[in-house]
């Protein structure tokens, strides 16, 4: 058995074998490459296009994220799972949620977008925070908005490292928003392994902050834990 979750960007597979998760993930329209040689009968699926694939059952992402935190932290109150489209925010204790998904602003696609803007590569991005000697208050997340503050930050005189980390402290302050008082936060999902945003996270939720090893295939592996 493994469990399948087939997202907006990412592909992600995840199966355990003598106790040990293995995983491996690609792009959401390679997905077949992962499930090669496996039946219908043998796949958990969730993610945006569970329904879309060979499947003996699916699992909404919320159970997902939840049974896969819970593989590694029993004890976890509150997941913020950064996905491309959406960010979810889902409080274990009181098994309730948000999702923010009307825009861009506090998902992967937004920091993609300020990679764009700097002609750099996605994961580039928690390099060039850490190399920021100031941080210029920058409020906007949104689209246009967020461009013109940019341009009005760089103007100002502050570097590209600087620019990139006030949008990782954007950013994070609205993730923060959605997120309840809670002693322990996990956060998942790829957008995760960007360290800028993480270190602004921290900084902001004050709250102590826990992430999986590879917190991309989380919610692959709570598909599975889920069923099996």
């Amino acid at each position: 058995m493994l469990g399948l979750d087939v997202g907006s960007t990412t592909a992600k597979m995840a199966a355990i074998e003598e106790g040990e998760v293995k995983y491996r993930i690609t792009s959401t329209h390679n997905w077949r490459e992962l499930v090669k040689g496996m039946g219908k009968d043998e796949i958990i699926s969730t993610g945006y296009f569970r329904h879309s694939v060979p499947h003996r059952a699916t699992v909404t992402e919320i159970t997902a994220a939840i049974y896969g935190a819970r593989h590694y932290f029993s004890d976890v109150d509150v997941i913020v799972d950064i996905g491309g489209q959406d960010t979810k925010v889902i409080d274990v204790r009181k098994n309730n949620f948000i999702i923010n998904d009307k825009c861009s602003a506090g998902t992967g696609a937004f920091l993609e977008f300020v990679a764009n803007y700097f002609k750099i590569e996605l994961n580039e991005l928690g390099r060039l925070h850490l190399k920021a000697e100031r941080v210029p208050d920058i409020n906007n997340t949104c689209g246009v908005f967020a461009i013109s503050e940019m341009i009005s930050q760089l103007v100002a005189g502050y570097s590209k490292e600087e620019v990139v980390a006030g949008m990782h402290y954007a950013f994070a302050r609205r993730i923060a928003f959605m997120v309840p008082q809670a002693e322990t936060v996990v956060l998942i999902g790829g957008t995760v392994k960007n360290e800028g945003l993480v270190a602004a996270l921290r900084e902001i939720l004050g709250k102590k902050i826990l992430i999986p090893g590879e917190p991309q295939i989380i919610n692959a592996l709570g598909a599975l834990k889920s069923y099996i």
